[in-house]
């Protein structure tokens, strides 16, 4: 494995079955009194945890590492005084400071990661991160309002942790389950992932871009003309799914 692995890509993957798993619902039913929040997050992260869950410490660091980044993601992607580009110059610096984007992509690419040369891993580093900031700030830019409450943490290893939250909306609309998958690097966090209703993105990416390389014979240049078309779709609003693909 050459330095830019090394640098990019080792990082311990959750197994198929913990990917699949369902979260535990903590959601009375519609005619049912509301518990508190902070109750119902006691019993979800009991029920996570499993055995030994009074052994588990909670990792505030990580807690407090997704409720800084998620409060300035939704400040930026709300703010209507700022353009579009604003918005998304902005929240691509956010996405620079929080997230390991070279991990993240060098794991996108699979089986493929030795094959783009420097100048085409440079570009689709660019495009990827691009990609991300497009369809997020298109797709979110009509939420108002929006708050994101932490349920509670589970650290994996003395390197990594799952932080579990969820988005609720103030038009009435469901709210939606949000997993962080963060790493430690650098002396904090850093994002590598993210499961939103049960689908980890990145490994979503990583299902459609190594298709799209392997229909193509393993060009590369056909992933990264792929990552433009979609780039372009994003802007006009036409794809709104960081999975989907031509």
């Amino acid at each position: 494995m050459n330095a830019y692995e090394q640098e990019t890509f080792m990082v311990t993957i959750p197994t198929a079955e913990a990917a699949r798993r369902p979260r535990p619902n903590c959601r009375p039913a519609a005619f049912a009194f509301t518990a508190p929040l902070a109750f119902c997050a006691m019993i979800f992260a009991g029920l996570l945890a499993g055995p030994g869950a009074a052994q588990a410490a909670t990792d505030q660091a990580a807690i407090d590492f997704v409720q800084d980044v998620s409060k300035r993601a939704i400040d930026i992607i709300s703010d209507k005084d700022s353009s579009k580009a604003e918005r998304e110059k902005e929240f691509r610096s956010l996405l620079d400071e929080n997230a390991d984007m070279k991990r993240i992509a060098a794991f996108a690419l699979g089986q493929y990661l030795r094959t783009p040369t420097p100048e085409q891993k440079a570009e689709y580093l660019n495009l990827v991160e691009t990609f991300i900031v497009k369809v997020y700030v298109t797709r979110l830019s009509d939420y108002n309002d929006e708050k994101l409450d932490v349920l509670g943490a589970k650290a994996k290893g003395d390197t990594q942790a799952i932080v579990q939250s969820e988005i609720k909306f103030t038009n009435g609309r469901e709210p939606v389950d949000v997993d962080w998958w963060l790493i430690k690097k650098d002396g904090g966090y850093k994002i590598f992932d993210v499961n939103v209703v049960g689908v980890w993105l990145a490994q979503e990416q990583r299902s459609t871009f190594t298709t799209v390389i392997r229909n193509n014979g393993g060009d590369f240049n056909a992933l990264l003309k792929h990552l433009r078309s979609q780039i372009g779709k994003a802007e006009t609003g036409e794809i709104s799914d960081l999975g989907a693909a031509d």
